[in-house]
């Protein structure tokens, strides 16, 4: 069965993504960084002080549920209200004048989203833990119960429990349980996509370059064209209008009006 992903991972993946291909742009990042430079130090320690609250024995464990659900009108519980947000952050004011630069960025780049310059200050903050030797993704390596307090959201459906007795072991094989938990595997992949989640677009990386060159190197849909390979039975035309479709959908996906990019 194709990879299945929740819509707002799918986004939060698309957004990471392009971000990628900003800093890839030396263009993009001599300006990143002659704003960024001012305030180095600050966002060092918002980085620390982030980390320490992170791990601090005292933070509860579902502090990053508790947020989202406040930053999404989910709950009136706010687990950062000012007087402790400033007691913990008490130089956090000092970096408005970078969101302010931010913000202008983004909206220079055509990166016209609300988002953007927050994912720019995220930026930031991953470089830091990254400098620190703090991981920051999630390697292939990783146990599976790690996955668990992933995401600050409900998952679609309940954890799958898979018990194996070590008769069962004995009797089957390796072979014959491995059989076994493939199928409750894949009976356990179509409840989460009887519970409504979609498969994860295979094509996102691509979509986003594409986004990149047509809104910020300017390119038209049929030169973007000219550099993939199109079947013999396309023309170039309907192949471009393939490609304009797909930044489209892909702006979209990220949640930038594709009208506020002409």
């Amino acid at each position: 069965m194709p990879r299945l992903s929740d819509p707002l991972i799918t986004k939060g993946i698309a957004r990471w993504t392009l971000l990628k291909l900003y800093m890839n742009n030396r263009e993009f990042m001599k300006e990143l960084n002659g704003l960024r430079r001012p305030y180095t130090g600050l966002i060092d320690t918002f980085a620390n002080d982030c980390l320490a609250l992170v791990l601090d024995e005292d933070t509860p464990s579902d502090l990053p549920k508790v947020f989202f659900n406040y930053a999404t009108g989910k709950s009136s519980d706010n687990p950062f209200p000012p007087e402790l947000f400033y007691q913990v952050f008490p130089y956090f004011d000092r970096l408005q004048p970078y969101f302010d630069g931010l913000d202008k960025l983004a909206n220079k780049w055509k990166l016209r989203a609300s988002w953007a310059w927050l994912l720019l200050f995220f930026y930031d903050i991953v470089e830091c833990w990254k400098a620190k030797g703090v991981p920051t993704e999630f390697g292939a390596d990783a146990p599976l119960e790690r996955f668990a307090s992933l995401c600050p959201w409900e998952p679609p459906v309940p954890p799958l429990t898979i018990t194996v007795p070590a008769w069962a072991s004995i009797l089957l094989g390796r072979k014959g349980v491995l059989q076994r938990i493939a199928k409750k595997v894949e009976e356990y992949e179509n409840q989460i996509r009887e519970a409504g989640l979609k498969e994860y677009p295979s094509a996102l990386e691509i979509h986003a370059q594409w986004w990149f060159m047509r809104y910020v190197k300017d390119e038209p849909y049929d030169e973007i064209a000219q550099m993939e390979t199109y079947t013999p039975n396309g023309s170039l035309i309907s192949y471009a209008r393939n490609v304009g479709s797909a930044v489209i959908r892909f702006s979209r996906r990220i949640g930038i009006d594709p009208r506020v990019l002409k």
